[in-house]
């Protein structure tokens, strides 16, 4: 495995010397501090409601700087209305473990791994903690685990560098997208998803392209995949929704947007669909709404202005 060891705090800690983190339906952190996270670790994070923006930018400085208690304060903020962000959970969880609180930061690193079971970081940022806990036996099978991910993930290129690959064709399709160019943004999507085709949020934003694209069938397709994955991919029910109800299925589409609101009763993005079933006739416009990918609050925000 590509992996890189350090001492910090009496700790052997672990950094992916890659330069990029990747998506996971959310992604990939680095463990570290200091100069050396600065170097060597991006969050990779479409465009969101400003105020979440803030705090994971808030978050990763505080983080940086080895200000570990500001930083978990800014990402529970984040995770109280993202529950589901592995990314997240996964700092949190290193947070927790450099304030000395391991049992904690197990319990974050477990939720990481839910939310994204095939995530190699996480693994391995649960052995390190495990095997602080003395819990031997769990740490080396957490190892093994990452190991196996690692050599399975891609067979061309190592685990690490597909995803650095796939997060570049998932920036340049973000691009196009915002230069409303659906069919140039879905070519990239799909680059990536050869690489990383376990990378749910890239699959999401397909999916939304797709949509501009009046491709609805195969939006639907590309969203149906995803919850076959994750049920609990909040965007992702979102978008199916949409599609949907721009193809006359409204009953269907309220089911889906109803299960959404079962997940997350104030979630805004929820409510204005829920709204729009119940005041409006059946659409049948190409034009309209791009989707959801990160829960924006605006139901007319389109991929353009969302970049789930």
């Amino acid at each position: 495995m590509n992996l890189a060891f350090f001492r910090h705090q009496g700790k052997w800690l672990f950094v992916s010397p890659i330069g990029t983190g990747s998506h996971t339906g959310n992604g990939v952190d680095r463990r570290g501090a200091g100069s050396g996270v600065a170097r060597a670790w991006r969050l990779s994070f479409p465009p969101m409601e400003p105020r979440i923006d803030q705090l994971i930018a808030r978050g990763r400085r505080a983080f940086e700087r080895r200000d570990y208690a500001s930083a978990l304060s800014d990402f529970r903020e984040v995770l109280e209305h993202h529950p589901n962000y592995a990314d997240i959970r996964n700092l949190a969880g290193l947070c927790l473990s450099f304030l000395g609180r391991p049992e904690e930061a197990l319990e974050e690193l477990d939720r990481a791994l839910e939310a994204n079971e095939g995530y190699v970081e996480a693994h391995l940022n649960r052995a390190i903690t495990l095997n602080e806990l003395g819990r031997y036996e769990e740490a080396r099978e957490a190892f093994e685990r990452a190991g196996k991910l690692e050599r399975a993930a891609d067979g061309r290129f190592p685990a690490a560098i597909s995803a650095r690959l796939a997060n570049a064709h998932a920036d340049l399709g973000d691009l196009y997208m915002a230069a409303s160019a659906p069919e140039a943004a879905a070519a990239q999507y799909r680059a990536a998803l050869e690489l990383r085709p376990r990378f749910l949020d890239i699959r999401n934003k397909l999916a939304m392209a797709l949509m501009q694209m009046g491709d609805l069938e195969g939006a639907e397709a590309e969203l149906r995949a995803i919850l076959d994955v994750n049920p609990q991919f909040l965007a992702a029910r979102l978008n199916l929704g949409l599609v949907l109800y721009r193809r006359g299925a409204i009953d269907e589409a309220t089911g889906e947007w109803g299960r959404c609101r079962a997940q997350d009763p104030n979630h805004p993005q929820v409510r204005a669909y829920l709204s729009l079933v119940s005041a409006t006739p059946v659409p049948h416009d190409p034009s309209m709404g791009g989707g959801a990918e990160t829960g924006s609050s605006d139901p007319s925000s389109t991929p353009d202005d969302q970049d789930a």
